[in-house]
């Protein structure tokens, strides 16, 4: 009876080690889905920010169309611009890391500053307001796979 039992509960914990643990599912799908979204065109990607911000802003016609103007230069200008090399993260220098934060910087600054002249303030303040939820997020995304 013992050994009958000792084999049970060695089966029960074998098969909760053969479990795929949820942390790993969510990194994967993580990864799938950056990979998707870095195959859109610029085009692509500024026509389905466009409808996204329509949903939630409420934006008319002429500022659907200038945002769309704005968001296509800002992609394709931004594509490939801050790892050309697609060197790793390692063989980055300090200096490079910088210059490219730095780049990364000015382009949203000057992305903000466009939006600012197409939008009205409610829009501008619940624009605002998303994209600093999405920094904070980020932000914590950053941390927690630092931590793995």
């Amino acid at each position: 009876m013992k050994k009958l039992l000792v084999i049970a509960l060695a089966l029960f914990t074998f098969s909760g080690f053969a479990q795929e643990k949820e942390e790993q599912a969510d990194r994967t799908t993580m990864l799938k889905k950056r990979l998707t979204r870095s195959n859109y065109s610029p085009e692509d990607r500024a026509q389905m920010q466009t409808k996204q911000m329509t949903l939630q802003l409420d934006l008319t016609e002429k500022q659907q169309q200038q945002v769309n103007e704005v968001l296509v230069s800002y992609f394709t200008e931004n594509k490939g611009k801050f790892r050309p090399n697609k060197k790793s993260k390692k063989e980055i220098t300090d200096e490079e890391r910088k210059n490219m934060r730095l780049a990364i910087l000015d382009s949203q600054i000057a992305l903000k500053e466009k939006m600012k002249g197409i939008l009205d303030e409610e829009q501008y303040e619940k624009y605002s307001s998303k994209i600093d939820r999405y920094m904070k997020k980020r932000k914590g995304q950053k941390a927690k796979m630092k931590k793995q």
